[in-house]
């Protein structure tokens, strides 16, 4: 299924994070608002031209790009309930694994199974997750 993607070539992988260090190195210490936008758009772009390639198309991307600015909001939420975690860990667990789904779910209307499967790196079948210890929570 893979095979079928074929959107141009791909950044290498040092050049991928060649450009996102670069990126992150080029905001001030304080970015505005605009600026931080600004760098988490072409973020998504060099995400999309190391794991798609450089000729996604542009009306995809902002697609992606619309679905990441409502997933930042969620974002936002799942800190504040990192700040309760230590009153209840299971809770912020599930609420990171809700945000996992939700974006995979979300990128699903945008990339076929193929596409999400290698913009994401995994398995068929392999239910979407962020790297949480809950243990390490309790401490």
């Amino acid at each position: 299924m893979q095979d079928e993607i074929d959107y141009g070539p791909q950044l290498a992988s040092g050049e991928y994070d060649r450009r996102l260090i670069e990126l992150q190195r080029s905001l001030p210490a304080m970015p505005t608002k605009k600026q931080d936008r600004a760098a988490r758009r072409s973020a998504l772009d060099l995400a999309v031209d190391a794991r798609l390639g450089v000729r996604f198309p542009k009306e995809r991307r902002d697609a992606l790009w619309a679905i990441q600015e409502r997933v930042e909001k969620r974002r936002l939420r799942l800190v504040f309930r990192y700040l309760l975690s230590r009153l209840s860990p299971r809770v912020f667990s599930r609420s990171a694994e809700g945000l996992a789904e939700y974006l995979m779910s979300e990128y699903a209307k945008v990339l076929t199974p193929g596409e999400l499967q290698r913009f994401f790196n995994f398995r068929p079948g392999e239910r979407p997750s962020l790297p949480i210890n809950v243990s390490a929570l309790k401490r």
